[in-house]
């Protein structure tokens, strides 16, 4: 079963992400938060929101590689903690 999971990252801010059943990150928050209550909100919008959200097929965009280059700037460059 996939779960959320609320972490701190280098910074001491928290952070969320969505692990699959087997333990692959399949989505990471893009913004840190100064308190917890900040990553389990964004977890609950997530939640809430994804249920409805429309697929938009992007790959064949010119603006494909301008927008995923500016998505999460130095995310993966970042060592995240070992899972739970």
């Amino acid at each position: 079963m996939a779960k959320f999971e609320v972490f701190k990252d280098v910074r001491g801010e928290y952070r969320w992400r969505l692990r699959s059943a087997n333990g692959q990150i399949f989505a990471i928050g893009g913004e840190g938060f100064k308190q917890k209550s900040g990553a389990e909100n964004g977890i609950a919008a997530v939640k809430r929101d994804a249920v409805a959200a429309e697929i938009i097929d992007l790959s064949d965009s010119p603006l494909t590689t301008s927008i995923s280059s500016k998505m999460e700037p130095g995310m993966a460059k970042k060592k995240l903690p070992p899972p739970m």
